[in-house]
C-alpha cells in the first residue's frame, strides 16, 4: 500500500514558476553513466532508460556537473544544450509550499547517494524522484521495475523523503540548486528539470550577500519522456 501523505505532489515539480532571483545558466548533455532500467508501463511496450548520473557541462566548462533529473516528461540527447534558470529551492517553488515540498523531497533523496551506494539504491532513488514528478504520467506501479522488493524501498523512500520535507525550513536544503529549463531546441523538444548541489565555487561572497539583499528591499522586498537509450 502507497502512503497517501505525498500523492497531492503529483505534477507539481514541473510547474514551478521562477521567482526572486536566479541565475541563467547554459547546460549541455554530455552523457549519462548511470546504468539503465526498463520503465515501460501499462500502456508503452518496455522502454530502457537511464537513471542518475547524467552528466552536464555548465557554462562550457571542461568539468562534469553530475545532476539528477527530477522531471518525467521529453527527453535529452547527448550534446544538446539548453538555456536554464538556476535557483535555490525557494526559488523555483516561487512561494507555493507543495512545490517547494516536492524540491524537498527531491533533495533528500538525492542526498541519500553516496559514493558507496549501490547501482539498485541509485535506481530506486532516481525512480522515486520521477513518482514525485508525476504519478500519473509516470504510471509507475506498472512499471516491470515497479515490483516486489524494488516496489517496497521506493514507497520508504517516498514516506522518508516527505518526513524529512519541511515548507518553510530551508536550513536543510540550501546547499541545492534547481536547473528549469528556459529555451530548447524545438526539434528535440522541452528538456527535463535537473537539481543537484551547489558548486563551492558558485557561493555568494558575503559583499554579493549585501548587495543582494540591498536590491531585494528596493524591489519591495519548475520529455517525449525521460532520456532513452539509443
Amino acid at each position: 500500500m502507497h502512503s497517501a501523505k505525498w500523492y497531492v505532489l503529483a505534477g507539481v515539480v514541473c510547474l514551478a514558476a521562477t521567482a526572486q532571483v536566479s541565475r541563467a545558466d547554459t547546460l549541455k548533455f554530455i552523457n549519462s553513466t548511470g546504468t539503465t532500467v526498463d520503465a515501460g508501463s501499462k500502456t508503452e511496450a518496455a522502454q530502457n532508460v537511464y537513471v542518475y548520473p547524467y552528466n552536464f557541462s555548465v557554462n562550457g566548462s571542461s568539468t562534469n556537473t553530475q545532476l539528477m533529473c527530477i522531471s518525467f516528461d521529453d527527453h535529452v540527447v547527448s550534446g544538446e544544450s539548453w538555456n536554464v534558470n538556476v535557483e535555490s529551492i525557494a526559488q523555483a517553488a516561487g512561494g507555493n509550499s507543495t512545490v517547494q515540498t516536492a524540491l524537498e523531497m527531491d533533495a533528500w533523496l538525492f542526498s541519500r547517494i553516496t559514493p558507496g551506494s549501490s547501482s539498485t539504491d541509485i535506481t530506486n532513488v532516481q525512480m522515486a524522484a520521477w513518482v514525485i514528478s508525476d504519478l500519473t504520467l509516470a504510471d509507475y506501479t506498472y512499471d516491470p521495475y515497479y515490483t516486489g522488493t524494488n516496489a517496497t524501498d521506493i514507497n520508504n523512500l517516498l514516506s522518508e523523503a516527505y518526513s524529512n520535507a519541511t515548507p518553510g525550513d530551508l536550513n536543510n536544503y540550501d546547499n541545492f540548486q534547481v536547473y528549469v529549463p528556459t529555451s530548447w531546441d524545438a526539434a528535440d523538444g522541452l528538456p527535463q528539470t535537473f537539481i543537484g548541489m551547489t558548486p563551492p565555487s558558485a557561493a555568494p561572497e558575503p559583499g554579493s550577500l549585501a548587495l543582494l539583499g540591498t536590491g531585494l528591499l528596493g524591489m519591495g522586498g519548475m520529455f517525449r519522456r525521460r532520456m532513452r537509450t539509443a
